[in-house]
């Protein structure tokens, strides 16, 4: 019989309570691949079961899986357990999705970001540091959310329609990193995942080069040969809903970008492989509407942008005789048809005029 929660939880604590090691897999098994290699000194109390019951649940409700819902039975036929002397013992690919703690049991599970203000790596010009941690779906989860609070957002003018418009559409940001966690090397232990931002590109390197692959790896092969390293972890994240049909994850990026300036770049060596994307360029879609369809406020506003050098809306609320709520309103449309520049976070932030704005306001 499985656990009840109450006797897991107990086990947890008792467990927690010992001097656990903090290295990694079981040697002895080379024969199995990383993804089901038992993790050393772990026990079945070190994974989460309302995590185990959640994602069953969600593979049900997507008709995805229909045997049987017991949390060890699904454990065992997903390889996310082993039996060893009587005892199950969690392997890579239990502890990475359903562990209490994956990162303290696997130091190199986890994604670093980092996003920079120049074109090629500058620890002078860092904007972002930091470090994504948990079970595989909320790497990928918090990784995409981020990658989009990240990147630009804008709105066009189409006739009378304002249309959403994004340079990396989530399910590009969604795909790319699942599909770098799918294919990381997982035996490799010295290095995490890590995904790089610039002002026109984001880069995502995984441990390991592409499985099987002894040619040049391009993008264009990636779309028409499939080869999975880690099968039972595909098939974790494609019930847990974070993967598409297997082999359909690149197809959907290359329909996404289609409009962006570049094709996507893949590179792969011994190491480590990358994919490179280059974000749209939305400023070049923005339609302005006529500086004579702007309100006098708006048009006051971009008269100081332009005396400058920058203001806050603080600084531009006492100038006019505003509330900031009302300054704040004006600039977001301003910021839409890149009339204004923001710079800063948040709280420090400060406003420019933009390049689709010079000259006068007649």
């Amino acid at each position: 019989m499985f656990p009840s929660a109450t006797s897991w939880d107990r086990s947890a604590v008792s467990w927690q309570a010992k001097s656990r090691p903090r290295h990694i897999l079981e040697p002895a098994m080379i024969r199995l691949t990383a993804e089901l290699q038992p993790v050393s000194g772990a026990t079945l109390a070190d994974l989460n079961e309302n995590l185990i019951r959640e994602h069953i649940t969600t593979a049900v409700g997507q008709r995805a899986y229909g045997e049987s819902t017991e949390p060890r039975d699904y454990l065992l036929r997903h390889r996310c357990v082993q039996e060893i002397d009587g005892q199950l013992v969690p392997t890579l690919i239990g502890m990475l999705s359903f562990g209490r703690d994956p990162s303290g049991w696997l130091p190199h599970a986890g994604i670093d970001i980092v996003q920079f203000s120049s074109p090629q790596p500058n620890s002078t010009k860092m904007l972002l540091s930091r470090q994504v941690r948990g079970d595989i779906v909320s790497l990928i989860d918090q990784t995409a959310e981020l990658l989009w609070a990240r990147t630009e957002h804008r709105i066009a003018l189409r006739g009378t329609r304002r249309v959403e418009l994004d340079a990396y559409p989530l399910v590009v940001l969604r795909e790319l990193t699942a599909n770098t966690v799918l294919h990381r090397d997982w035996s490799l232990t010295g290095s995490r995942i890590r995904v790089q931002l610039f002002p026109d590109r984001i880069e995502w390197i995984s441990p390991g080069g592409f499985p099987g692959r002894r040619k040049k790896v391009s993008f264009e092969t990636l779309l028409h040969e499939h080869e999975l390293r880690n099968h039972h972890l595909a098939q974790i994240l494609y019930l847990s809903g974070r993967l598409e049909a297997f082999g359909l994850g690149y197809d959907s990026v290359a329909e996404a970008m289609r409009l962006a300036p570049r094709i996507p770049v893949v590179t792969s060596t011994p190491e480590w492989f990358s994919i490179c994307v280059w974000g749209k360029k939305l400023r070049d879609e923005v339609q302005p509407a006529p500086l004579s369809e702007l309100s006098p406020r708006q048009r006051q506003i971009l008269d100081l942008l332009r005396a400058g050098p920058t203001y806050s809306v603080q600084e531009l609320a006492e100038e006019m005789g505003e509330t900031p709520r009302t300054i704040q309103r004006d600039l977001r449309l301003l910021l839409d048809e890149s009339r204004v520049i923001a710079d800063g976070n948040t709280r420090n932030r400060r406003y420019r005029a933009g390049n689709l704005d010079e000259g006068g306001t007649g």
